[in-house]
Order: C-alpha cells, then sequence, then structure tokens
C-alpha cells in the first residue's frame, strides 16, 4: 500500500477536521451560558473525535492486510492504546481546527454574559 494517498492521508484528515468543526454542535448546546458548559462539551466533542479516530486508523489497518481483530484478541489493552495513540496523534492536524471553533464559541459565551449584564444595568 502507498505511504501517502488519497484515502490513506488526505480523506481521514478531512473526516476529521469535518468531525472536529461540526460535533461541537451536537455536544455544546447552542445557548450555552457558561464557559464551564463549554468546556464540558468541548471536552466531550474532542473525546469522541479521538474515539472516532481510532476506529477509522483500526479501519485503515485492516485494508492494508492486518488481521487487526485477531491482534487486538492478542493483547486488548496493547492494541486499544496502540490505535489511540495514532488517533492522538491525528489531534496535529485537527486540534487546531478544535481550539478555533472552541474560542469562537467562548467568544459567544462572553458576549452574551456582556448582554445580559446590560440588561440588567438598563432595568435597575
Amino acid at each position: 500500500m502507498e505511504a501517502f494517498g488519497f484515502t490513506n492521508t488526505v480523506l481521514p484528515v478531512a473526516v476529521l477536521v469535518f468531525l472536529a468543526v461540526f460535533l461541537p454542535v451536537l455536544t455544546v448546546s447552542p445557548r450555552v451560558s457558561s464557559q464551564r458548559e463549554l468546556l464540558r462539551g468541548m471536552l466531550g466533542a474532542a473525546a469522541l473525535v479521538v474515539v472516532f479516530a481510532a476506529i477509522l486508523f483500526a479501519e485503515l489497518y485492516r485494508r492494508e492486510g492486518n488481521d487487526i481483530l485477531a491482534s487486538f484478541l492478542g493483547d486488548p489493552a496493547g492494541r486499544l492504546w496502540f490505535y489511540v495513540s495514532r488517533a492522538l496523534m491525528s489531534a496535529m492536524f485537527w486540534g487546531p481546527i478544535l481550539a478555533f471553533v472552541w474560542f469562537g464559541r467562548a467568544l459567544e459565551v462572553e458576549r452574551r454574559k456582556g448582554e445580559a449584564k446590560a440588561r440588567e444595568g438598563r432595568m435597575q
């Protein structure tokens, strides 16, 4: 199998970046009101991307002709760590994108908090 190609490099990176952009839509409420809630949702999105990436890398290894089921049954913890470590290494591509999404959402939270304080000030 080729070392660098569309199906084993470009497509997986594109899918993981897509997930990093759109999973926070599912894990963070659009009306989130605190940074703590935002943190919880963004960490959930990051965890889901890591899980999906580990499954994706297992599938890529299977397509290369490796018997991933037999190797997983032989050493489940070692194989799990192998695929999760590959998923964590892939964060160099999708991690900065997720960080930008997080920053944008954090600005929205602070804007809503400022607007709420301004409304309180007008009511008094």
